[in-house]
């Protein structure tokens, strides 16, 4: 199955229409005769989709959609009700993602649902399980700018001008070359209004797909509006990516409101998913960094280390592998204490990483161990480099937090580097040989005398 949707209608005969429709489209169907009903399953299943027809005995769909948001969870859950007249108003500021016409076809509804699908499906793999945060509930529109393109520029304006007082972003009218190429030079709207037909039948449709392929405009809402005699573009319109589709006449009295609202959902929409992107990318930096020190940790150090053993033997460059550990580390902590501790290793993984060359990776992977790599470095560079470290390191005092033993304190550093050769045997630039040797080399700094630098094919006395 590819998702789970609740339909909620109280005749039979459509819950059962509805359900063989979904059904033979491979969504997996729950149906319920009554608002309350549609809410003690949405409890028990966490369905994917809402469907809210009519006839329902005890609440209107606007009510029950409103009912479902206040649910755990059911903010983020798009809601699809069917409504006509008034009703569609009330339902789109009680929360519907989208609405139904009466009697509407089969290709548009499923054509919604796939795209409402393929929303939540990019929100939840963005997600990061016990690690995302609750988006904002106001989100500020006032800096937000929609791009309308219309096939005369007297109709955007008149979508404008019927619009601009009842939305709260600011709204501009373009021609589909500009557009295209604002969005690709990082001028991206972030909402497009799109005619179906600009100056040939169906380039509005190119357009929209092509703002939707670069990567700059692709998280944009984007509209389609399509004349009366155009219904048979809305599934194709949806499926390209379209977050809704609008009808010709939007600036009339009578659909402008509702014009407003449904952009005003898409515009939210997107900003939802930026701000779950951002979470995304916030907390997939936590969980790759060390919180002390700020430099990498060890979660994304060792697959780092394969990528780059991997990129020096595909054009055969040397790989210098460096293991530094700070000397007598544990004494520091027992006779100053903790504060102390965290202070020696936060200076001094900002000496390393100011010394390291730029396109070097450097991680804290231990308590007090460091990892650094350097490409493209051969012995006697990666000696070089070490040399500089272990100087940087010891090379003045590191100030203490008040309250302990002493004001600062002197540190040094034992380093075990290896080099794992470019043009030699595959061997030498495996991820857990060049470790291996790097620790070995390590060791043996440590119990020569530490505070030195031993390569991993020899002794090196520093």
């Amino acid at each position: 199955m590819t998702g789970h949707i609740l339909v909620v209608d109280g005749v039979p005969t459509n819950r059962i229409t509805m359900k063989v429709r979904l059904a033979a489209a491979c969504y997996e169907v729950t149906t319920a005769t009554t608002g309350v009903e549609a809410l003690q399953l949405a409890r028990q299943i966490h369905p994917d989709i809402v469907l809210i027809g009519g006839s329902l005995r005890d609440m209107e769909g606007a009510a029950l959609c409103t009912a479902l948001r206040s649910l755990p969870g059911g903010a983020k859950r798009p809601i699809l009700v069917q409504a006509s007249g008034g009703e569609r108003v009330e339902a789109l500021r009680a929360g519907a993602a989208g609405l139904i016409d009466p009697g509407g076809d089969d290709l548009t509804l499923l054509a919604r649902i796939r795209g409402l699908m393929r929303h939540e499906c990019a929100a939840a793999e963005e997600s990061i399980p016990g690690l995302a945060e609750e988006p904002a509930p106001f989100l500020d529109d006032s800096h937000s700018r929609a791009v309308f393109i219309a096939d005369q520029p007297s109709t955007a304006m008149g979508w404008r001008n019927a619009l601009q007082n009842r939305v709260d972003f600011s709204i501009s009218i373009s021609e589909s070359e500009r557009a295209l190429a604002e969005a690709t030079s990082g001028r991206a709207a972030d909402l497009y209004l799109i005619a179906a037909d600009i100056q040939q039948p169906g380039d509005g449709l190119r357009l929209l797909s092509e703002l939707r392929s670069r990567p700059l405009s692709r998280d944009a809402g984007l509209v389609v509006a399509l004349r009366p005699d155009q219904a048979v573009m809305m599934p194709v319109a949806l499926d390209l990516g379209a977050g809704d589709v609008l009808p010709w006449n939007l600036a009339s009295p009578q659909t402008a409101p509702e014009a407003a609202i449904r952009l005003q959902t898409q515009l939210a929409r997107k900003q939802l998913a930026d701000h779950r992107r951002q979470e995304t990318q916030r907390n997939m930096r936590w969980a790759m960094t060390d919180p002390l020190t700020g430099l990498h940790n060890r979660r994304f150090a060792l697959p780092r280390l394969a990528e780059l053993a991997a990129e020096a033997r595909e054009v055969q460059i040397d790989l210098a592998v460096m293991l530094l550990d700070l000397d007598r580390f544990k004494q520091v902590n027992d006779i100053h204490g903790h504060p102390a501790g965290d202070a020696v290793l936060t200076e001094t993984a900002a000496r390393l990483a100011a010394t390291l060359p730029e396109h070097a990776l450097l991680a804290r992977i231990g308590g007090e161990e460091f990892l650094a790599v350097v490409p493209d470095c051969s012995g006697q560079g990666a000696r070089r480099v070490a040399e500089q470290m272990r100087h940087a390191v010891m090379a003045s005092p590191v100030t203490l937090p008040p309250g302990g033993l002493g004001k600062e304190l002197t540190v040094t550093v034992s380093v075990g580097v290896v080099v794992g050769q470019g043009r030699g045997d595959a061997l030498s630039l495996e991820p857990d040989v060049l470790l291996a040797s790097a620790d070995r080399a390590l060791l043996n700094a440590k119990s020569s005398g530490r505070n030195r630098i031993v390569m991993a094919s020899h002794i090196a006395m520093a």
